[in-house]
């Protein structure tokens, strides 16, 4: 006898457990990438100058480092350059956003005459938007 197409099975039903373990997966995904710690770009070796009126800025992938250690050896993300390789980068910062955050991070015992020649490069592209960085315990310890 052949079977009725229209007739309704009752034994059909939708499993909930492969549905709940892919949302599980997709929250845990979620929490994971989004809790991951921020890179600083950060010099390792340097001896921040510390300020009783810091203000206190999270990480922020966006912020443009630059690092001058003791010695006056210029770094940028992390990486050493030079002066002349500083300034044809903030030639193309000043192009594609000259609202860009950038962090000068000095190391207590740096020249202060190098000092002033990033801040006159940062100047001379007109990129305003600078913090200097100082030791505080919170994000420094």
């Amino acid at each position: 006898m052949a079977r009725d197409p229209y007739e309704e099975d009752d034994d059909v039903g939708l499993s909930m457990s492969p549905l709940i373990d892919c949302v599980f997966l997709l929250l845990i995904f979620f929490l994971v990438t989004t809790m991951l710690k921020k890179d600083l770009k950060e010099v390792k070796h340097l001896n921040l100058p510390s300020s009783r009126s810091s203000l206190e800025v999270p990480p922020d992938d966006s912020v443009l480092a630059i690092a001058i250690d003791a010695d006056g050896l210029l770094y940028l993300e992390g990486e050493e350059t030079t002066l002349t390789d500083l300034l044809d980068e903030l030639r193309e910062v000043e192009q594609i956003d000259p609202e860009r955050r950038i962090r000068l991070d000095t190391d207590a015992d740096t020249p202060f005459y190098r000092f002033v020649e990033v801040l006159d490069a940062l100047s001379f592209r007109n990129l305003r938007n600078v913090g200097v960085r100082t030791y505080h315990e919170k994000y420094d310890s």
